[in-house]
């Protein structure tokens, strides 16, 4: 049996490590005890592990310790519409779930480990669901945002050579319109309470799927996502991200950033396509806490607020642009009696927004700053004397330095760019590489 983790902990993965199911449930352990083991790796004190997969390592073992008492009862997975439809799963509802997504991936799709699906779906349960369907099965999964057009979604499923998309009615038609132009693309699932031709209900199928199934067995260097960029200077290029460097590279953050416990309900009005949502995924669930959604068809000021108002959400993360309408509503008539931890990211914060919050609120906004190819690169961590205009800190484990043209350290107080040290060492949390695919040939280059 391989060692790969020390102490009490290590006893407790390692007897479970391998094949999902085949050796039973791992034995109880306290969270604390496994949270400081995860973040040992995270911050470097420990090696990663040679295999590691997210659902059998992390969501399992919560599951596993949900049952044994060692969780506060809170759910996992908390989705609301605004219109008074809920959905709730704690993780061992979340794990029977997925295992039944899973089996829909590997059975009716027909998909195999390091297959390609894309996922462009809008704040559904599906996402989640499917995102960790493809971390059983070994599907690598390629996110993207609802506002795709044919031209965007006929690039990337030929560009990824993807064998298999789920959307929803509205985007279906898009796909169907250049599938022919697509000849990876061998089947689509389809979110929805209707039927349509050439695709696969994936609600009926889930209705009809086994719970039992077994978890691939992935190395720490597998694939895991795959992101787009912007494509601000070209084309959009293709970010390979492992099956550590995003399921271990949030753990720090999570707690010292995101300030996430077991007890917290984190909220990030993200679109599902952009890496923030994947970033939420990881930082909350390593972390045992609770991810709230709200479907949010149209974004606004009062629908956020209104929702901070009636729901217990502890921890809030949007972009600048969204506090920026908030602090234009007068937020002396919304109480807020559950939020504690504000976060912003994604662009610049103007320290006007920053003030205006604070001072209706009493809280601060924590900002971040990371990239597709990156897991969080600096932040104001939570307890930080927070300076307007500054991004904090470094975030371990990453070396961050202001550096020259030339890649020269400069001294404090000179301006340069953000330079991540990567020689001699490479941060396990950076992504793979950039894949580059011929329309008509493999990976030439990585």
């Amino acid at each position: 049996m391989r060692l790969w983790l020390r102490g009490l902990v290590l006893q407790a993965l390692r007897n479970f490590r391998g094949v999902c199911g085949v050796h039973g449930p791992p034995p109880p352990v306290p969270a604390p005890q496994i949270m400081a083991t995860w973040e040992a790796i995270n911050l470097g004190k420990k090696p990663v592990p040679e295999y590691f997969n997210f659902a059998h390592d992390v969501l399992d073992v919560w599951s596993q310790l949900e049952k044994d008492g060692h969780r506060p009862l809170n759910p996992a997975f908390w989705w609301v519409d605004g219109t008074g439809a809920e959905v709730k799963w704690s993780f061992e509802e979340l794990g029977e779930q997925s295992r039944k997504a899973a089996n829909v991936l590997g059975g009716a799709c027909g998909l195999q480990p390091g297959d390609r699906m894309m996922l462009v779906l809008p704040r559904l349960p599906e996402w989640w669901l499917i995102s960790v369907a493809c971390m059983r099965t070994g599907v690598v999964m390629i996110p993207g945002v609802t506002q795709l057009t044919e031209k965007d979604l006929k690039y990337r499923l030929q560009i990824s050579r993807a064998k298999s998309i789920i959307t929803t009615n509205s985007l279906a038609p898009h796909v169907d319109a250049i599938s022919a132009d697509c000849p990876s693309l061998q089947t689509k699932l389809l979110v929805s309470d209707s039927s349509r031709p050439g695709w696969m209900n994936f609600k009926e199928l889930l209705r009809e799927a086994s719970t039992g199934h077994n978890c691939v067995r992935t190395k720490s260097r597998d694939t895991l996502a795959i992101y787009f960029t912007s494509g601000t200077t070209g084309n959009p290029k293709m970010v390979e991200h492992s099956q550590s460097s995003y399921g271990l590279g949030f753990v720090a953050s999570g707690r010292r950033w995101v300030a996430l416990t077991e007890s917290d309900i984190f909220w990030n009005t993200t679109d599902t396509g952009w890496v923030k949502a994947a970033w939420t995924l990881f930082s909350a669930w390593a972390n045992g806490a609770c991810i709230f959604v709200h479907e949010l068809p149209q974004v606004g000021a009062k629908v956020i607020l209104n929702t901070l108002t009636k729901f217990p959400v502890t921890t809030l993360c949007c972009v600048p642009t969204i506090f920026r309408l908030l602090v234009q509503e007068d937020l002396t008539r919304y109480s807020f009696q559950s939020l504690r931890h504000c976060l912003t990211g994604g662009e610049a914060l103007n320290p006007d927004v920053r003030e205006k919050w604070k001072s209706q609120t009493g809280l601060e906004l924590h900002e971040g700053y990371g990239q597709s190819e990156t897991v969080l690169i600096c932040a104001n961590l939570r307890g930080m004397m927070i300076k307007s205009g500054s991004m904090g800190k470094a975030s371990p484990p990453y070396d961050v330095q202001i550096v020259d043209d030339e890649g020269k350290v400069l001294p404090p107080g000179e301006e340069g760019s953000v330079g991540v040290r990567v020689r001699p060492t490479r941060p396990f949390c950076f992504f793979n590489c950039y894949l580059h695919w011929g329309l008509n040939s493999g990976p030439h280059a990585c």
